[in-house]
């Protein structure tokens, strides 16, 4: 005689509370405490970007912007901060206060929206106190480091006057002859097939 089929049993949800009542309870408490981790997680997360966002807001001398870098590390404001005290302290011809907060923007806010043009700020700040190879490498970083950012440009333009400071006429043709070609139709082309114009062989 072939085998029948198992008879298909119905429970009630009553009966499969009484069945698995240890274990729903069990994955519901782990679900609950997830739920709740993640909301405060969020919570906190939220709280200090607009604390970090207000004080920088706010902010406006040097010792303003270091008190953002210190009580909200790693947020974005944290990192425009940095920025922004490092160009005061430009300003201010403290280059080396300035590179200080530079390096250490660089080091830790690689992500940043404006990373790129935290190692373009240090080129600038090693160019103004003369140091013109230290500002090759950080624009050679910028661009390396973010070939398709709004920076990497700009560093190419800045590495050419560079060159030519330096004397090294061919290294600056080469540098505008690669901006031109690599973005056409923009004014950084047009600027460096002008800059090419004046090179004298």
């Amino acid at each position: 005689m072939p085998n029948e089929p198992a008879e298909i049993v119905h429970l009630s949800p009553v009966e499969i509370w009484y069945l698995y009542k240890s274990k729903i309870l069990l994955y519901g408490g782990i679900l609950v405490a997830a739920l709740v981790i993640f909301g405060g997680f969020q919570l906190r997360e939220t709280l200090r970007t607009n604390g970090s966002l207000a004080l920088y807001a706010n902010a406006k001398t040097a010792e303003e912007f270091q008190a953002v870098l210190q009580k909200y590390p790693g947020t974005i404001a944290a990192g425009n901060a940095a920025l922004r005290l490092a160009d005061l302290l430009r300003t201010d011809k403290k280059y080396d206060e300035s590179v200080a907060v530079l390096r250490a923007f660089v080091e830790k806010y690689p992500t940043h929206p404006l990373a790129a043009g935290g190692w373009l700020s240090l080129a600038s700040t090693y160019e103004a106190q003369g140091k013109l190879d230290e500002a090759l490498d950080a624009n050679n970083s910028a661009i390396s480091k973010y070939p398709d950012a709004y920076a990497t440009p700009i560093a190419m333009m800045a590495q050419a006057r560079i060159y030519l400071l330096k004397g090294q006429k061919d290294d600056a043709r080469r540098t505008y002859m690669d901006v031109a070609s690599r973005f056409q139709q923009s004014l950084y082309a047009r600027q460096a097939q002008r800059e090419l114009l004046f090179i004298q062989k």
